[in-house]
């Protein structure tokens, strides 16, 4: 995410070196953030050369196996003149109120007075220019965004919103631990109308739709599912408290455990897909393993925070969310401007793509040894995958720079390539898969 002009990734400098170390690296997906700013400069008019930029970026992805989930018209403390990012100007309806007291990211949230009441006015659908009122402009503009990238190969949807925040009222939602309805009411308004407006552009496409951002901490804000649309996914975070103020990870399973368990409920209550879309800006590898550990027991998908630094003005850490250094040099990623610790950490093998139903999934700590368990059954219960039909694992080379051994059972490997695994199943019985660092390797 580039939350400056020109707000792209070209813009600093994300180009097929990048993507290439990406996909040598295992990684699977991309969160690529747009702005609603630069979309839409003035209301209604839309700025094409800027997604064209965007199409360029997906389009190189895709070129390496890479999804994009198109990120959101990245939102946080609404505009530039809260110290954040997203709204363009003409957007801004404060009603006069002061941009005070600036304290910067997170906490002008709890305290700026025009900013609180910017966030209100856009919750609330407040007309704007032209009469039109700001959520609809915005469903607009999503619209238009659908639209114009549906040629697009490798897009995994849309991330309708970053991050919301309830303006005023999230004094009460804190309070109440999410039991605040209003506030609850006037998201799943905003979900939905977007969701319609994109499903209009491309009714094949997923809307991710996030809680309120009061849900990172483990506060159970549910949103509901979006309506108008036959393809849904809750996109939810992860940042405990402890860890964002002090940089530790000591007390903060309890935090990170109940917002997973609010992720699997969601999911299930709401029949809908679920992806940890964000979590890190740290280099504390305790931090980083206990999320990765708890998605693959929880068999949820992940998306770090954040390739680079970017000179982002909204994070946790600017200084310590970065994966790779300085993507704007020239060339391939050096050695020396990636965080190898990171990397081992983030860069781990898993399974891709399941010809059957996930059973489990593991990292052994201080191992590196990875298992994973699935059935061949299908998911919705109809049948069983072909016996042709192949499940695919990644293995970066990072965790096993001398090479690994497998070991499977109730399957066998018809192909192995690029860092991948290809295993079909023997019969209908569990397959399972255990990858060890080769003996070479341990002396």
């Amino acid at each position: 995410m580039n939350k400056h002009s020109p707000y792209t990734a070209e813009g600093v400098g994300f180009n097929l070196d990048d993507v290439r170390w990406l996909a040598t690296n295992g990684f699977d997906s991309v969160r690529l953030g747009i702005i609603w700013k630069a979309i839409e400069p003035s209301p209604g008019h839309y700025d094409d050369t800027y997604l064209a930029s965007i199409r360029r970026t997906i389009d190189l992805l895709a070129s390496q196996g890479i999804s994009t989930l198109v990120d959101d018209a990245h939102q946080d403390m609404y505009n530039e003149r809260f110290q954040g990012e997203f709204a363009p100007d003409w957007a801004v309806l404060d009603d006069g109120l002061p941009d005070q007291p600036r304290v910067g990211f997170p906490a002008n949230q709890a305290v700026n007075a025009g900013l609180l009441r910017a966030y209100d006015n856009f919750l609330a659908n407040r007309r704007g220019p032209g009469g039109v009122g700001l959520v609809d402009r915005f469903a607009a503009m999503w619209h238009h965004v659908a639209a114009h990238l549906r040629p697009a190969r490798g897009i995994l949807g849309y991330d309708l919103l970053n991050e919301p925040w309830p303006g005023s009222a999230y004094l009460g939602c804190v309070a109440t631990l999410g039991a605040c309805s209003a506030a609850r009411e006037r998201l799943d308004v905003l979900n939905s109308t977007v969701s319609t407006a994109i499903a209009a552009a491309d009714p094949d496409a997923i809307s991710f739709y996030e809680p309120y951002s009061i849900w990172n901490d483990g506060i159970d804000i549910r949103p509901a599912r979006p309506t108008g649309t036959a393809h849904a996914a809750l996109s939810w975070h992860d940042y405990c408290p402890v860890a964002a103020l002090l940089g530790s990870y000591t007390g903060c399973a309890p935090f990170d455990g109940r917002t997973f368990a609010n992720a699997d409920r969601a999911a299930l209550d709401d029949h809908v897909g679920s992806l940890l879309t964000e979590f890190g800006a740290t280099d504390d590898a305790p931090t980083l393993r206990a999320i990765t550990d708890a998605a693959r027991a929880h068999l949820v998908g992940w998306q770090y925070w954040a390739y680079c630094d970017c000179s982002d003005p909204t994070t946790q850490d600017r200084d310590a969310q970065g994966i790779v250094g300085h993507p704007q040099r020239p060339g391939p990623v050096r050695p020396d401007d990636v965080n190898t610790a990171k990397l081992a950490i983030l860069a781990a093998p898993h399974v891709r793509a399941v010809a059957g139903t996930p059973l489990r999934t593991r990292r052994v700590p201080g191992t590196g040894t990875y298992t994973a368990a699935w059935t061949p059954r299908r998911g919705d219960g109809t049948g069983w995958f072909d016996a042709r039909t192949p499940t695919e694992v990644a293995v970066p080379a990072v965790d096993f720079p001398h090479g690994f051994h497998v070991t499977v059972t109730g399957g066998h490997i018809t192909a192995r390539r690029d860092g991948r695994l290809f295993l079909v199943a023997d019969t209908h019985a569990p397959v399972g898969i255990e990858i060890t660092a080769s003996p070479a390797a341990e002396g």
